[in-house]
């Protein structure tokens, strides 16, 4: 990455060398020669990533794996296969017991795009008010009250950057827990330290904002764009011309010809595994790989017990929020693909995810990408911060 120069003392802060010798004694003496490693090598033995770099790769594989476990379980004990794909439409469009339109009793309808007529079985689904019954009419506990806005605005951006909005509250409580203490030694270099932290951090949220904003415009605008002039260029001959049966019952903005009916790659699929999980399990492991709330080995004083609360707390928050995030992510791809989409588009979706899950996994886990992860990350990322 260009600019390195500049970058040379935010790395070299966070460089294990620059403070512990690495192989005992360098001096070389008269009996033993001093022993000179090729610089590739001792770069190499320098870094502290290679120590943290099986850990990094077993919970990107345990990520991998999981992703993929849910969707093939989903899928095969799902009722969504060829056949039935649901799409939401207008209660107020519905008939009523007493024959006019409006009159339904439902909160909740959805229709089967693939249903040759309303009176096929499931065609139809209507949810009552006091439906409690499992499949696509159930309601979500309170605890998973989330899984129903993990796509709209402004929890999708919150949830994708959650790591990041638990280091800032911590930063500005220990702030204000501070305020006032004078600190004995070191003042001007611990204050460049903080600097240069916080010059990472931000870089990491530019990082993360930038990749949540490549999920909107190309993941998902300009491929929809891509696939509606691909299945256009297909189904243009097809005989959908007179409509399908469901059409009157969309909402007024949605009165498309066989609207749902045509291939629809699963965008909620690439928000969970494209931005939400990605984002929050790379800066998390950065978190704890180079903890931001540890303390150093002096003695314990009035003011370094009183900031222990949240240092023990933080960690206690990262692993329950991420635990949480992974849920919830994980109903919402049950829910995704078990009723609103097919095998095939919930697959074109996740690959479609692993457009910014991959590099993600190669900047924090191999050294391809060691230039793009120093400049994010630190070039001692795997130190304690």
């Amino acid at each position: 990455m260009s600019g390195n120069d500049g970058d040379e003392s935010t790395i070299n802060a966070f460089d294990l060398s620059a403070s512990t010798p690495l192989f005992g004694n360098n001096i070389a003496t008269e009996t033993e020669p001093a022993v000179i490693m090729p610089p590739l090598r001792q770069q190499e033995l320098n870094n502290p990533h290679r120590e943290w770099r099986p850990i990094l790769v077993t919970f990107w594989i345990c990520h991998f794996a999981a992703s993929i476990l849910i969707i093939t379980w989903v899928i095969s004990l799902s009722q969504n296969g060829e056949d039935h794909k649901y799409i939401t439409a207008d209660v107020n469009a519905l008939i009523g017991d007493d024959g006019t339109k409006g009159g339904s009793q439902c909160i909740k309808a959805y229709v089967d795009v693939y249903a040759s007529s309303m009176d096929e079985t499931g065609a139809l689904i209507c949810c009552m008010s006091t439906d409690v019954s499992d499949g696509i009419c159930r309601s979500m506990p309170w605890y998973l009250y989330l899984v129903k806005r993990l796509a709209r605005f402004p929890e999708v951006i919150l949830i994708s950057l959650f790591p990041l909005l638990v280091r800032g509250i911590y930063y500005l409580v220990t702030l204000c827990q501070q305020r006032g203490v004078v600190v004995a030694s070191s003042d001007n270099v611990e204050l460049k330290r903080q600097q240069e932290i916080n010059t990472l951090t931000r870089r990491r949220l530019c990082l993360y904002i930038g990749l949540t904003q490549i999920r909107w415009w190309i993941l998902y605008l300009l491929s929809n764009a891509i696939e509606s002039q691909i299945v256009d260029a297909v189904a243009g001959g097809g005989d959908d011309d007179d409509g399908c049966w469901y059409d009157s019952l969309l909402r007024g903005g949605d009165h498309n010809s066989c609207k749902g009916k045509a291939f629809d790659y699963s965008d909620h699929i690439v928000l969970y595994w494209a931005q939400i999980l990605p984002l929050v399990l790379t800066e998390v492991l950065y978190s704890f790989v180079a903890p931001y709330w540890r303390f150093d080995n002096r003695a314990p004083t009035r003011t370094t017990t009183k900031l222990l609360k949240p240092v023990r707390l933080v960690p206690t928050i990262l692993i329950a929020g991420v635990i949480y995030i992974y849920i919830i992510s994980f109903v919402g791809t049950y829910s995704t693909a078990a009723y609103y989409h097919t095998f095939p588009e919930v697959i074109v979706g996740y690959l479609i995810s692993l457009l910014i899950q991959i590099p993600l996994f190669l900047i924090q886990c191999t050294s391809l990408m060691e230039n793009v992860r120093n400049y994010f990350f630190g070039r001692g990322m795997m130190q304690s911060s």
